[in-house]
């Protein structure tokens, strides 16, 4: 039986289990948008055809109301302008009773949304530059959400005022939904079209919407606010009256008079068109209201909803909690109402003290004649605290002197008195903003205060501790915070390090908040999305969307789009793919005509190393075109870089892909020490994987923590001991889907299973609502331990995980520390675990040589039967699909040059690619952007289409292209790799493309491609020799923080000569196995960025040497290695190359004496001439010298034989 689709917005539902309430265990279906739309439906089983034909009559109206709308009426007041809101705060603890209660979509709507007429403007201001600035700051500050959290000094000041309120009263049967659908009475006339309108608003509608009947009834709407623009349809006119109840129908009431007896045919078309987005029109002749009897107004009566005529005396006898609730509402209005006073020159914003700020609270019903004062002072008092801190920043004064607060029946004839009128009665001699209280079935949009980009000027920490608690309610900043988000504020890039659990969100939230403008977060999963906005939402803050490939329907894909253009959203979640789209990229285009991107925050930033070079090639355009396309007025946005750990070979990828260079940039903390988290390896062969895995989960674990195995996998909220094993496969024997079936069977305990793409066997289309189920219950503590991949590790803020296991070894000790850093973050002990299966180590040593080609690896892992494998070749899997060899990528690069064509022209083109094949095609496409062939690209995810641009680069421009990429890797190699450029000019060009290519790719393999493999090695490493908590720490923080080593590493590689002398004044300064130790942990961090260079693979292999822990293999690989790269890779001269090699070897003599006879022969047999010889007798000591002496003399001998045998 076919899913119902929403009868809200549209969208396909979805079967769910209910897991607390009164319903729990029950059945339902639930809106495949959520938590966007909430909409439920009941699900019977022995009904399904009579609830899906009731579906399919609500799919007959077109009306979608899940994306906000702009909303446009007249005011009611002649002369006057209106503004609507949907924004309201309340204290934190009432708030988060209210978030917990999950309060419905309707609820939320009648509590925020409100309407503001207010006089025109005599002249338009003409802010200063700052002070605009400013206004759009403290506008983005207050409309952060429908509902959101007052400020720590509204929720002191009404404690003092009216006493503390135990929350809890909103739990014991209280009915929110009534409370918060009450509000004061009004009894302003709106401006109508005739006397006939104004009866029917003044008699009838009280009648038959109750007492309350203003706040349901919307007069002189436009049509372009209910029939969405889209639509082919003229539009155009307003009608007479909308009236909506939360959970009535939507109703346009039609007043006939005697013009209407004219264009019958087209009231009806649009009477249809209405219909059709579900609106019941209701005409009522003019002769029948002025009866005030009829058939019409008898239909009207009976189709209204009437179980919200409510009153606030209904509610009263929940005093404390009304006033409470409803104060922290009204300071709300009347702060958006002050701004908007502001904003349009009726007071001023430099001098507070010429304010006269009056209000009718009293009249409300709600408060006495003091209270209503007091409330008053506090919202204006709490809004020149905002001024005058965010002028602190900006570097302005604000709000100077002390405003003055009346109350409604103080005299005033001051021309720049306000008058905060709340029951619509207007006060003489004042300037009037009326507020009153609307319902309307749809988000409604916000309008945008046009403004600039801005750059302020070293902020102090004491005014952002004060924003700092304002929105997020924290007290300081912890390590990193503070630099991170004063370099923001300041215009300036920064890539920001931070251990998991650190507060790397905050970092680029707060500083979104203090600058005028959107912002752009890029997120690599959509889990990592989801849980943001969802913290984001625990604070109050739902201005917010993920433009993500769940918004299945393109309609609501480009709407979510064009609303951000429009800059409803402050924050945008997109994935890197998304800036190549054109939509987005037009979005952004339309953004910033009026309103700029204040930063660009891209999230897990080690993604760009990790998975741009892999499968993710957006993730390397990242720099280039968020730069490109998020300027504003000439102002490039700062790029905030985020991550938990990050090896210098994933900074230094970070830092050149989103072309951040300078020095203080990078911001980390003292130490990437986490004390909570203990280490422990275990070592198994791959068939037994899965015993040690239960063993580990039934015994080792609880035992560790000293509790029984029911309270260990018992469910106790936040006291859960909640825990995670990595897999790294979703399908097959070592996938999450079989791991926790296992699981499940061996130990009889509730384990769920994660993962970002689709498992085998999973109901097509069904997995993503229901991994999203399984994220959000495991975080709420309803599943003790998930199975997961990577893809859950990184989408995760659970403070309580206790445990995590890694069923297979992560690809570095960075990605390690990544996963295993997400327990513990409520700093209490948790366990990180490792199960290794090296099974062949001849092979694996093989396998992750350096001087293994990519082409054998991808041979080997090809030609090996499943049950054959191990961790190690699990791993290089993926890897050799990533790089299969040069060869076969530059016939990939060639095919797509086929398919554009003439490549020497400057043109567009576009290019179709199997869906299967999207990856390699951008891949391919990436690496001729890093020649200059192709400048920019685009992709048509609908019809699988590349936009392509060709730049018309000549031959020369090629080579200098090649040789700025090279540069950025490793600048002294450049000239080697340009002069073997510039040797191909006389080509012609296919020739020449063909072979510049080559060089490209081979670099590209010789960093990148090596650099992988010696994360992999590292990582082995420490699993291997590191068998405790303490070892494996060092070995990670010696991986992971600079020492007193990296600034002479950074030397070396910059150095000519590959660095040879810098080389062997290094090493002659060790002085123990400790300093080699350090030496080692430095040189392996620069390895993966510098995997060929010939000075750090000759470190590695002394340093290897001279630790107490050495591997003689690694120690001949990397001296292998380090030769051969000399002369292939950076042009050394023989000779000099001979010497250095010569000194190595004395070196390991004297540490690998019964290893070095070998070692000798082996070198002599690849390096025969006479001067590497000669330089081994002067290097080496007498026993070992003989060896290269004999050789040379063996020489002479054959020499002197040939000759002999010629006479």
């Amino acid at each position: 039986m076919e899913s119902p689709k929403c009868p809200k917005c549209h969208s396909k539902m979805v079967l769910r289990t209910a897991t607390r309430g009164k319903n729990a265990g029950g059945r339902f279906y639930g809106c495949s948008r959520y938590p966007k739309c909430k909409e439920t439906l009941e699900y019977n089983p022995s009904e399904q055809n009579d609830a899906t034909e009731k579906t399919y009559q609500a799919d007959t109206f077109r009306v979608d109301h899940s994306y906000p709308r702009t909303l446009v009426a007249r005011s009611r007041i002649q002369g006057h302008q209106v503004r609507f809101y949907e924004s309201a705060a309340l204290p934190k603890n009432i708030f988060d009773t209210l978030r917990e209660l999950e309060i419905s979509e309707n609820s939320i709507r009648t509590f925020s949304q409100w309407r503001l007429d207010f006089p025109k403007a005599t002249k338009t201001p003409q802010w200063p530059e700052r002070e605009r600035q400013v206004l759009s700051v403290v506008e983005k500050i207050l409309t952060r959400g429908k509902i959101t959290i007052c400020s720590p000094l509204i929720e002191e000041e009404l404690e003092k005022l009216f006493g503390h309120m135990d929350n809890s009263i909103l739990k014991n049967g209280i009915n929110v939904t009534q409370i918060l659908a009450s509000c004061q009475s009004d009894s302003l006339t709106p401006w109508l079209d005739s006397s006939v309108e104004t009866k029917f608003f003044q008699e009838l509608l009280p009648v038959i919407l109750g007492s309350a009947y203003f706040r349901w009834v919307l007069p002189q709407v436009d049509l372009s606010s209910l029939i969405p623009t889209n639509t082919s349809q003229p539009i155009s006119g307003r009608v007479d009256f909308f009236l909506h109840t939360p959970n009535g129908k939507s109703i346009i009431v039609e007043i006939d008079g005697e013009q209407h007896n004219n264009q019958e045919d087209a009231d009806r078309q649009r009477d249809a068109l209405l219909a059709q987005y579900g609106f019941n029109v209701v005409r009522i002749p003019a002769q029948e209201v002025t009866a005030g009897v009829g058939p019409n107004i008898a239909y009207l009566d009976k189709i209204v909803d009437k179980s919200f005529n409510i009153s606030n005396e209904s509610v009263m006898h929940n005093a404390l909690l009304v006033k409470v609730i409803y104060a922290s509402r009204h300071i709300h209005q009347i702060q958006l109402a002050l701004l908007q006073a502001i904003q349009t020159g009726h007071i001023g914003l430099l001098n507070s003290d010429e304010w006269i700020i009056f209000s009718d609270l009293e009249k409300t019903g709600f408060y006495t004649k003091i209270e209503a004062k007091k409330v008053l002072a506090i919202a204006v008092k709490d809004l020149a605290d905002l001024f005058v801190r965010l002028g602190h920043l900006y570097s302005i004064d604000l709000c100077q002197g002390k405003p003055h607060i009346c109350s409604d029946s103080s005299p005033s004839n001051h021309s720049s008195s306000v008058n905060i009128n709340f029951t619509g009665k207007a006060a003489n001699g004042r300037t009037n903003f009326y507020i009153q209280h609307i319902s309307v079935p749809f988000d409604i949009a916000n309008s945008v205060f046009i403004t600039s980009p801005a750059i302020l000027d070293k902020p102090k920490r004491n005014d952002l501790e004060y924003f700092l608690r304002y929105i997020f309610r924290k007290e300081a900043f912890w390590e990193g915070q503070f630099d991170a988000i004063s370099r923001t504020l300041e215009g300036k890039d920064s890539i920001v390090l931070l251990p998991t659990g650190g507060g790397k969100s905050i970092a680029f939230q707060l500083a979104s908040f203090l600058l005028p403008g959107r912002s752009v977060v890029i997120d690599p999963i959509v889990s990592l999305m989801d849980d943001q906005i969802d913290n984001l939402g625990s604070m109050g803050v739902d201005r917010c969307i993920a433009i993500t490939s769940q918004i299945e329907n393109v309609e609501d894909k480009n709407r979510a789009i064009a609303l951000f253009g429009q800059g409803e959203y402050f924050f945008a979640y997109i994935a890197p793919e998304r800036f190549q789209t054109v939509d987005f990229r037009d979005s952004l285009r339309s953004l910033t005509v009026h309103t700029p991107v204040a930063l660009i925050a891209v999230d897990e930033a080690h993604c760009i190393s990790e998975w741009g070079h892999d499968f993710r090639t957006a993730y390397l355009n990242i720099g280039r075109i968020s730069r490109q396309y998020c300027e504003s007025n000439l102002i490039v946005p700062p790029i905030l870089a985020l991550t938990g750990t990050a090896s210098r070979a994933v900074l230094k990828d970070v830092q050149r892909e989103l072309q951040i260079d300078e020095f203080e940039a990078i911001i980390t903390p003292k130490s990437f020490d986490r004390p909570e988290l203990k280490f422990h390896i275990f070592h198994s062969r791959s068939s037994e994987k899965s015993a040690r895995l239960i063993g580990m989960l039934s015994q080792m674990l609880p035992g560790t923590f000293s509790v029984p195995v029911t309270t260990f996998y018992g469910l106790d909220g936040a006291r859960t001991y909640s825990g995670l094993v990595f897999c790294p496969h979703v399908n097959g024997e070592y996938g999450v889907v079989h791991q926790a079936e296992e699981i499940r069977k061996a130990m009889g305990i509730y384990a769920d299973f994660y993962s970002g793409s689709q498992p085998k066997l999973s109901r097509m289309g069904a997995w993503t609502s229901t991994k999203k189920i399984v994220a959000r219950k495991f975080k709420n503590n309803q599943i003790p331990l998930l199975v997961c991949t990577k893809a859950f590790g990184m989408g995760i803020d659970k403070p309580n995980i206790r445990y995590t296991v890694h069923f297979g070894i992560p690809p570095s000790i960075e990605a390690f520390y990544q996963e295993a850093g997400r327990a513990g973050r409520d700093r209490h002990t948790a366990h990180c675990c490792i199960i290794v299966s090296d099974d062949d180590p001849q092979r694996t040593r093989k396998l992750l040589d350096p001087n293994t080609k990519a082409e054998e690896i991808a041979m080997a892992i090809d030609s090996l039967n499943w049950q054959d494998n191990d961790d190690i070749t699990r791993a290089l899997y993926f890897q050799s699909k990533a790089f299969p060899g040069v060869e076969t990528e530059k016939s990939r690069v060639l095919d797509v040059i086929k398919k554009l064509g003439e490549v020497s022209t400057k043109r567009d083109c576009k290019i179709a690619y199997p869906k299967d094949e999207r990856a390699v095609h951008e891949k391919a496409l990436h690496r001729l952007l890093l020649l200059g062939i192709v400048s920019d690209y685009t992709i048509n995810y609908s019809t699988s289409e590349f936009t392509v641009r060709l730049s018309g680069i000549t031959k020369q421009q090629m080579v200098e292209s090649y040789g700025i990429y090279v540069a950025g890797y490793i600048g002294s190699r450049k000239q080697v790799e340009l002069d073997k450029a510039q040797k191909l000019l006389g080509l012609p060009i296919n020739d020449f493309i063909t072979q510049i290519l080559d060089l490209l790719l081979r670099f590209i393999y010789d960093i990148i491609e090596k650099g992988r493999r010696r994360a992999l090695q590292e990582m082995l490493l420490a699993a291997t020799v590191s068998q405790n908590d303490a070892a494996i720490r060092q070995r990670i923080l010696r991986y992971l923080e600079a020492t007193e080593y990296s600034e002479i590493l950074d030397a070396i590689i910059h150095e000519s000569e590959a660095g040879i002398s810098k080389t062997i004044n290094t090493f002659e300064n060790v002085r123990s196995p400790n300093d080699a130790s350090e030496l080692r942990g430095q040189v392996s961090r620069y390895l993966e960025s510098y995997p060929d260079h010939p000075g750090l693979l000759m470190l590695r292999a002394l340093s290897e040497a001279y630790t107490r822990d050495h591997n003689y293999t690694l120690v001949q690989q990397n001296l292998y290695a380090s030769l051969t790269s000399c002369i292939e890779n950076y042009g050394v001269d023989k000779n000099r190359m001979y010497l250095f090699a010569a000194w190595a070897v004395s070196h390991i003599a004297r540490r690998e004496s019964q290893h070095v006879d070998h070692l000798l022969k082996t070198l002599l047999n690849v390096y025969s001439e006479r001067a590497f010889a000669k330089a081994l007798v002067s290097a080496l000591p007498r026993a070992h010298a003989l060896i290269p002496a004999w050789f040379m003399l063996d020489n002479t001998r054959k020499a002197v034989e040939k000759i002999l045998t010629q006479l």
